[in-house]
């Protein structure tokens, strides 16, 4: 019971730490986009926007909200149009896709609000969508150019949240349609592989599962490493699999860092070495890991690397506890 206790909490440890490292990437990304009141195209039905992904090939993207006249939901809705929705970085992102909104509520919008599935529970004395049972809106719908869904998002999201969501999604379909047309390639699985890495995901839920069994196809694929998929495969699934087991995640990513001639993923590798030596309580050697991403030289090659804010946040937050004393 002991074991287990302590493997749940070195799993919330690199989850939270994760977490903080991708939030404050999110923070330094959207610091240097100057939101502004820019206007997205949308189709004002699904059935357009559906015609339109028949045309132009891309993925199909659906906000779909209640209104309700001062009613519950009204603060969500508002402030993803006039905050989000207008954000110059989202209009942007916006255009990987066919991009589709509508009121669930509305008569002419039935169909499509059934084929979604984001039918609002009404109060049938009252016709009033009733707040406690119904589910978080709006809703951002994720779906392929024939209009079949692979995910979706409840409630409000703020511009650099949605952007950064909408950036992802679009890479993941653009890698999908890669596999589809070369599906033994080596490097599209890697890629698929990470781009579903990429997204939010629980342990073993779908996108994990998916990660994992494109990734795995891919290292045998190219069983000699000649495209670098098979090494860049591998260190995706050993981080994959960090929360399972640190200690040979750990030994794993040296051995990784060891073999990385190029050193192509020198700087995450180094990363997640400290994020394994965090879940593992060894503050100390997780700290040594991290200060090389903490010079001011900036002809060094740790100066500035895409890996070097989520280094710089996870070292401040492990010195913090070390100086809490936790």
């Amino acid at each position: 019971m002991a074991r287990a206790s302590r493997t749940g909490n070195r799993r919330t440890h690199l989850r939270r730490s994760i977490a903080l490292a991708l939030s404050i990437a999110s923070l330094c990304l959207c610091a240097a986009t100057i939101a502004g009141a820019a206007r997205a195209h949308w189709h004002r039905s699904f059935e357009d926007g559906l015609a339109a992904a028949a045309q132009s090939g891309k993925p199909i993207v659906v906000f779909a909200y209640i209104s309700q006249p001062g009613g519950a939901y009204d603060f969500a809705h508002d402030g993803m149009l006039n905050e989000t929705l207008v954000d110059e970085g989202v209009v942007e992102a916006l255009e990987a896709f066919e991009a589709v909104m509508f009121d669930v509520r509305a008569p002419g919008n039935q169909a499509a609000r059934r084929r979604l599935n984001v039918s609002p529970v009404v109060t049938p004395a009252t016709g009033v969508v009733d707040v406690e049972r119904v589910a978080t809106y709006p809703i951002t719908l994720f779906l392929d150019r024939r209009g079949d869904e692979l995910f979706r998002r409840h409630g409000y999201l703020p511009p650099d949240a949605y952007r950064l969501q909408l950036e992802r999604s679009a890479a993941l379909f653009e890698k999908l349609r890669a596999v589809t047309e070369e599906p033994d390639s080596a490097v599209a699985r890697r890629e698929l592989g990470r781009a579903y890495m990429e997204m939010d995901f629980a342990p073993d839920d779908p996108f994990y599962r998916a990660a994992v069994e494109n990734l795995e196809r891919a290292t045998e694929l190219d069983p000699n490493n000649l495209t670098g998929a098979k090494f860049d495969a591998r260190v995706d699934l050993t981080i994959l699999r960090l929360p399972d087991d640190p200690e040979q995640a750990l030994t794993d990513l040296r051995d990784l860092q060891a073999q990385d001639d190029d050193g192509d993923r020198l700087f995450e590798t180094q990363y997640y070495i400290a994020v394994a030596q965090y879940v593992l309580e060894d503050m100390a050697g997780a700290i040594r890991t991290l200060e090389r991403f903490e010079t001011d030289d900036r002809d060094s090659p740790w100066f500035d690397t895409p890996w070097t804010p989520q280094a710089l946040g996870l070292l401040g937050h492990i010195r913090e506890r070390v100086e809490a004393g936790g």
